[in-house]
């Protein structure tokens, strides 16, 4: 496929684009169900928040891609690091990943939101990253998540305990968005050109999705 690749450094051209598609979609009566990201995303997404229009917030729902596991508000949560940037809309529903209770109980929790919001959306859209070793949300290359049946799975990394949507529920959403800069980015979006095992490069998913852009400073 020919990817939608947009070359900028310009992070404020970036949320523009995405408050674009949700406004758009929210003025059209939808019900719309945003999935936010962590990592270099945040300031993108925080600045976003502010651009969603008044008149339709009702039909918003915002929930997110991955969270890093553990005590809701810990400072390594994309959640809390969302919310230290300012990503708080009024009169919408928020739906963090975290509140409390065990990763196994967080999972299944979750798994009956994230179907019940997906059924309920008109329009579903997601902003992602992409890391070097090709992993997006929190799909790491070579972990039950690549391959998971479920719509939202959780397991050990050496690092953090994750809790991710899975390729399921991404080949399902209507848009994704991804925010790849730095100079380090430039091999694995070459890569995603062409064609690799998910296994290998969990971000082959995403080409998958009915509308994708992609946001680089990538030279093309």
């Amino acid at each position: 496929m020919s990817l939608n690749i947009k070359t900028t450094k310009d992070i404020e051209e970036v949320a523009d684009f995405v408050a674009s598609s949700i406004n758009k979609q929210l003025e059209l009566g939808k019900n719309v169900l945003w999935f936010a990201t962590g990592g270099s995303s945040i300031k993108v997404q925080s600045k976003v928040a502010s651009k969603i229009k008044e008149d339709h917030k009702g039909k918003l729902v915002i929930t997110l891609t991955d969270e890093r596991f553990g005590a809701p508000g810990h400072s390594d949560s994309n959640w809390f690091q969302l919310k230290e940037l300012g990503f708080d809309i009024a009169g919408v529903r928020m739906i963090p990943f975290l509140t409390g209770k065990s990763i196994s109980e967080t999972t299944k929790e979750l798994r009956d939101i994230i179907k019940e919001e997906m059924d309920k959306a008109d329009y579903k859209i997601g902003n992602f990253g992409i890391g070097i070793d090709g992993h997006t949300a929190g799909i790491l290359p070579h972990t039950e998540a690549v391959n998971s049946s479920e719509l939202v799975c959780a397991y050990n990394t050496p690092l953090f305990d994750r809790v991710t949507i899975t390729p399921k529920v991404i080949k399902e959403l209507d848009e994704a968005i991804v925010f790849a800069m730095g100079e380090n980015k430039w091999p694995i979006l070459e890569k995603l050109e062409k064609e690799f095992p998910l296994e290998e490069d969990p971000s082959q998913i995403l080409k998958q999705v009915k509308l994708l852009t992609i946001f680089t400073d990538k030279n093309i």
